[in-house]
């Protein structure tokens, strides 16, 4: 069962003192897709903690009931600090926005500051982490993340904010070639979204049309999404 992989990585981990370093290295081992939410991964691992802990207690070994628990506090805060960098960029994965305000974008770059100053990978999904760094303007690291999603799966947002992250790359820099080559494939993202749209036209509409950057590439490659245009207008 997996509970029980969990429990063998948590006990393993504990065992040889990797501390939490290692946890999500060992935990991503697993078939974390097998969750249907993030708080299932946060409640296995948390059971797995507390399971070690009061094995410790009943041995009486103190030592390591401390030394359990500080790896457990250092799990919740990196768990904290990762739901409220998802919390935020909701809005953006949704495709609900294109901008966050000026105390989120603070809040937002102080999260990630803390997060990923750990050596191990953050409790975030790629997704998640593309929109945090499209969020923040970063372009080029939002499309190295969305991109590995968007050719994983058949992610309608994904693809979207794939766009969005090639659309920020075209319009900030200066190099025709670049700049031809990032609304290429802006462009293409765009189209497979709409493809797999089913019923959520209009959703891909209103999201490209309110980003600035996704708007250049309507107006300067128009003619690829004629068919989807009819489809919008007479809707």
């Amino acid at each position: 069962m997996l509970m029980n992989k969990i429990e063998k990585a948590v006990t393993m981990i504990i065992a040889i003192g990797g501390g939490f370093a290692g946890l999500w290295g060992a935990y991503t081992a697993h078939d974390a897709s097998k969750f249907k939410q993030p708080f299932d991964e946060h409640d296995e691992i948390s059971k797995s903690f507390i399971s070690q802990i009061s094995s410790a207690e009943k041995r009486n070994d103190n030592t390591d009931v401390i030394r359990v628990r500080l790896i457990y506090e250092k799990f919740e805060e990196r768990w904290r600090t990762a739901r409220q960098i998802a919390k935020i960029t909701a809005p953006f994965e949704n495709l609900a926005t294109y901008k966050l305000s000026s105390d989120q974008r603070t809040n937002l770059t102080k999260l990630l500051a803390t997060i990923l100053a750990e050596p191990n990978a953050p409790p975030l999904s790629t997704k998640t982490l593309g929109a945090a760094y499209l969020a923040l303007g970063d372009y080029k690291r939002a499309a190295e993340h969305l991109s590995v999603v968007s050719s994983e799966i058949k992610d309608i947002n994904a693809l979207a904010l794939k766009a969005a992250a090639f659309g920020g790359l075209a319009t900030s820099t200066n190099d025709t070639e670049a700049k031809s080559r990032y609304e290429v494939t802006a462009t293409e993202s765009l189209r497979a979204a709409f493809k797999e749209s089913s019923g959520r036209t209009n959703e891909l509409y209103s999201f490209a049309e309110a980003n600035p950057d996704l708007k250049a590439i309507f107006d300067t490659w128009g003619p690829y999404f004629d068919r989807k245009n009819e489809s919008h207008e007479n809707k």
